[in-house]
């Protein structure tokens, strides 16, 4: 899934705060990986976070209700 290890590094370092701060995880369900991949790129393109953000908060929070 990783093309080198700086994407695992800042998805350790992501859930660590989100742990501390009470928030969950981020995790991104395999059934939804292309669709990630499509809304990063975008972000990548475009610089814009807005649509990434909000698809991660909406798909990808697991451990709080």
């Amino acid at each position: 899934m990783f093309l080198d290890g700086n994407k695992r590094v800042a998805n350790l370092v992501a859930n660590k705060e989100m742990i501390k701060n009470g928030e969950g995880i981020i995790s991104i369900p395999v059934d939804k990986i292309g669709e990630y991949f499509t809304k990063l790129i975008n972000y990548y393109e475009t610089n814009n976070s807005a649509e990434l953000k909000e698809w991660i908060y909406n798909n990808c929070i697991d451990g709080i209700e």
